[in-house]
């Protein structure tokens, strides 16, 4: 089911992810379990949203800098949640190796999570996080569970966001089903964000995907 990588960081994340979902019932999501993130999406500069016209409340999710596990947790006092769809390794997109400046060959953890208000899913959130980011501290990252990666990486002094991308995603994209497993709420297309963090100069590629619950 994994991309196995014989070192330790990689056993001891898959038996991390195996106690994870037996004791807290997780529920894995076959489709998305097995997908990388496709490589459809067109992303963008911030400073082009300017011209997409769009609805402002949409636009402040989008350049919001601020940490986005503490704003929905505002959103939805008492009933913010994670689901863990999946955690697996993966080789990154192409694009995806370049932004975090590591060989496109080199096998990253991909966590693939939604974030949600009561039952209601409001944000699909891909992470990938490359080998030298799990080494030292910071490899509690690859046993966070369904804790939000947002509070760990915001309580960390050492965290910059040194980049950002915006996409646009259609009906027709593959990603567009993996967003909006589990919601309920048709739409045309859904808009998202991709972040490089550096963490104590550590680089992870965050991915932030606002469903239209969030809009209602």
């Amino acid at each position: 089911m994994f991309f196995i990588h014989h070192t330790n960081i990689v056993k001891n994340s898959l038996f991390a992810l195996r106690i994870n979902f037996e004791d807290n019932g997780s529920t894995l999501f076959p489709d998305v379990f097995f997908l990388k993130h496709p490589g459809t999406s067109s992303w963008f500069r911030p400073s082009d949203i300017y011209s997409k016209k769009l609805d402002p409340e949409v636009v402040s999710w989008l350049h919001d800098q601020g940490s986005l596990t503490r704003r929905l947790m505002e959103f939805c006092p008492r009933q913010f949640s994670v689901r863990v769809l999946s955690q697996q390794w993966v080789k990154p997109e192409i694009d995806e190796a370049r932004l975090l400046n590591i060989p496109h060959r080199q096998l990253a953890l991909l966590r693939q999570v939604q974030l949600l208000c009561g039952e209601t899913v409001c944000v699909y959130a891909r992470s990938v996080i490359p080998l030298k980011t799990l080494k030292g501290r910071h490899r509690r990252l690859q046993f966070l569970g369904d804790r939000p990666l947002g509070a760990y990486l915001f309580s960390n002094p050492g965290l910059r966001r040194t980049r950002q991308q915006l996409a646009s995603i259609a009906h027709k994209d593959a990603l567009f089903e993996i967003a909006m497993s589990g919601s309920d709420l048709n739409c045309a297309k859904i808009w998202g964000r991709r972040s490089l963090f550096s963490i104590d100069d550590k680089p992870l590629l965050v991915s932030e995907f606002f469903l239209p619950a969030l809009f209602e």
